[in-house]
C-alpha cells in the first residue's frame, strides 16, 4: 500500500481535508534529484504559479471520524492509482495507436491515420468518461485515497 504523512486541516460535512507531508513511499524516486517532487523547478514554478502548499490538499472521506490537528496516514491501495493511471492515459492512447494503424492499413492514406488516431483519442476520452460517470453515479465508487490514525509509538 503507498502511503504518505498528513494532517487534518478542517472538516467539511462528512470529508476531511488534510494536508499531505510530500510524495510519500509510493516508489524510490521521492529521494533522487528529478524524482517526482525532488527537484528543484518544481517547487520554483509552484511558487511562481501560486500553486504551492495548496496543491498538497486534500478532500478525503472522513471514514475515522479525525478531527483538525490530527496525524493521519494516507493511503491508496495497491493496484488503484495503476487502474487510475491506465483509464486516463493508457487506453486513449492505445485506442489512438489502434485507430492511426487500422486506418492507415486499410487505405494507405496518412491523412486517414491521423483521423484514425483523433477518432481512437476521442473513443479513449469517451470510454475515461463513461467509467468514471458509472462508477460514481451508481454509489459503488470507492475512494482511491482513504485516512487512518497515524500510530505514535511511545518510549
Amino acid at each position: 500500500m503507498n502511503a504518505t504523512d498528513g494532517v487534518v486541516v478542517r472538516l467539511e460535512g462528512d470529508h476531511a481535508w488534510v494536508r499531505a507531508a510530500g510524495a510519500g513511499s509510493a516508489c524510490g524516486a521521492c529521494e533522487r534529484q528529478g524524482g517526482c517532487q525532488s527537484s528543484g523547478m518544481g517547487s520554483v514554478l509552484d511558487g511562481v504559479l501560486g500553486r504551492g502548499e495548496a496543491t498538497r490538499l486534500l478532500r478525503l472521506p472522513n471514514t475515522i471520524h479525525a478531527r483538525p490537528g490530527d496525524a493521519v496516514v494516507v493511503c491508496a491501495a495497491e493496484g488503484a492509482v495503476l487502474s487510475a493511471v491506465w483509464l486516463a492515459y493508457g487506453m486513449p492512447l492505445l485506442l489512438a495507436l489502434a485507430g492511426a494503424i487500422a486506418l492507415d492499413w486499410l487505405t494507405g492514406s496518412e491523412l486517414a491515420a491521423v483521423a484514425g488516431l483523433l477518432a481512437g483519442l476521442f473513443g479513449g476520452y469517451l470510454i475515461m468518461r463513461r467509467r468514471g460517470r458509472d462508477g460514481l453515479d451508481s454509489g459503488r465508487a470507492e475512494p482511491i485515497l482513504s485516512i487512518n490514525f497515524k500510530c505514535v509509538r511511545e518510549g
